[in-house]
């Protein structure tokens, strides 16, 4: 044990059985933010504060990784007290020169930045991740980090980057390797914007054989099923595309809480299937439920105005044009303010 370690434990800085059964606690299915009573949050909080006094900066980075199970999700994140713990923990690990801590934190900064959005400073944290993991041998870390470029350039509209990232990925990836569905899920993405759709849905059938050989894959294939789902409804077969997204949702009831970005993607692709087919009532209820899952956060912005622009589109097919404007200027403020912070 370290002078650093023993005077964490000698002078009782934090108490680490009550955190290690708080992370566990907060990480059960079915529990919220909603759901989490303040005086939770202010338990890390004060850990924190406490390691901050003392320049414990491997305690730091252990009170942040006690919490890896939130950080994997999407529905915590964003959280002012996560954000903070995040940060210290970046800080410490750099001060450590911890580089493998480094490429472990910055690839979960990244991740979440995309999903926020904010792609432009997600790639920053992914290259500067995989730049750390490359530096101390560590290749297929670093190459996780790479491909996640590849779901930023996209976003941002550069397609051809993105391809030629997933391309030099899979071509470093065996074809029996369970974790090249991730390039296979992105690189159907892009080919679905380019309107293969049968292309499309054969790479997406490949990822969905192989990510059901992953360990705990149920977040994996809730996603590839969802859009699974909207190509086949693209294409006409209706019947097999609501399955698709029911299988979808039956996967994310196991998790209750954890994944409600997830869980609202799914529900918006979902509706305007049942949009396109004038199942009006039942579109909008999946919306608000959609609405619900990630408007309480208030940061995961990209869903949102996708979600009110759907709203509105509905509104105009059924004839309500007042409710079609009103969401339609919440769409161009959720806009300009993604525009603001890009």
């Amino acid at each position: 044990m370290s002078l650093n370690d023993a005077r964490t434990f000698q002078t009782g800085i934090v108490d680490w059985g009550r955190l290690e059964h708080l992370s566990h606690e907060l990480s059960e299915s079915g529990i919220e933010p909603g759901t989490i009573q303040d005086s939770e949050w202010q338990i890390i909080e004060q850990a924190l504060k406490r390691l901050v006094d003392h320049q414990d900066w491997k305690g730091m980075v252990r009170l942040r990784n006690l919490f890896n199970p939130l950080y994997a999700g999407d529905t915590v994140t964003g959280l002012a007290t996560l954000q903070r713990l995040d940060e210290r923990a970046l800080e410490a690990a750099r001060r450590l020169g911890d580089k493998h801590e480094l490429g472990h934190l910055l690839g979960a900064k990244g991740h979440n930045l995309h999903r926020q959005r904010y792609h432009q400073n997600a790639i920053s944290a992914f290259d500067e991740s995989a730049k750390n993991y490359w530096e101390i041998g560590e290749d297929f870390p670093a190459l996780k980090s790479y491909y996640m470029t590849a779901l930023c350039y996209r976003a941002l509209g550069d397609r051809n980057k993105s391809k030629g990232i997933l391309e030099n990925v899979l071509n470093k990836i065996g074809l029996d390797d369970p974790w090249r569905a991730n390039p296979l899920q992105v690189m159907a993405w892009l080919i679905q914007d380019e309107g293969k759709l049968a292309d499309s849905e054969k790479l997406l059938r490949q990822a969905l054989i192989l990510y059901k050989k992953t360990e705990n894959p149920d977040t994996l294939i809730v996603g590839a099923l969802a859009d699974l789902g909207e190509i086949v409804g693209i294409l006409g077969r209706i019947q097999e595309s609501g399955e698709l997204f029911e299988e979808s949702l039956t996967i994310l009831s196991k998790h209750v809480g954890k994944y409600d970005r997830q869980e609202a993607r799914v529900l918006l692709k979902y509706s305007e299937l049942l949009m396109y087919q004038k199942d009006y009532a039942v579109a909008m209820k999946l919306l608000d439920r959609a609405d619900d899952k990630v408007s309480r956060y208030g940061h995961y912005y990209d869903l949102l105005w996708q979600i009110e622009l759907a709203k509105g589109i509905l509104f105009l097919q059924q004839g309500h044009m007042t409710d079609c404007l009103t969401k339609l200027r919440s769409v161009f403020r959720i806009r300009r303010h993604l525009l603001i912070f890009e």
